[in-house]
């Protein structure tokens, strides 16, 4: 099976990212998705760290996965970051966004690896 590389564009940054061959499409579509979501947040919160960016996009990402029925979900947006805020403890959210933003630095490190020859 043959690897490819896509590179997606988060908040101007490009991130080489690998996929199985066939792959291409879906793996753009989902940086496509992923971007739309960071401008939104930055559109209403601004530039605060492209870490912190990450976590609230994981965050937004996470709740449309777990389709909770009995709660608005998040929208990217201000509203949606707000009422997710308010549904966890402060001490659960800086850990969550500390445990976030950890993990999109090693991402970013691991992608600057991979763009280098």
């Amino acid at each position: 099976m043959s690897q490819s590389v896509v590179t997606i564009r988060l908040n101007g940054n490009p991130y080489q990212i690998g996929c199985g061959a066939g792959e291409e499409a879906h793996v753009s579509k989902l940086g496509e998705e992923v971007e739309s979501i960071m401008q939104s947040l930055i559109a209403s919160v601004g530039q605060i760290g492209e870490a912190r960016l990450l976590a609230m996009v994981a965050l937004i990402l996470a709740d449309r996965a777990a389709g909770n029925a009995d709660e608005p979900p998040l929208n990217g947006a201000a509203d949606g970051a707000a009422s997710g805020a308010a549904r966890a403890s402060a001490a659960d959210h800086d850990a969550a966004a500390e445990a976030l933003e950890m993990a999109a630095e090693r991402i970013a490190a691991l992608a600057s690896r991979l763009t280098k020859p």
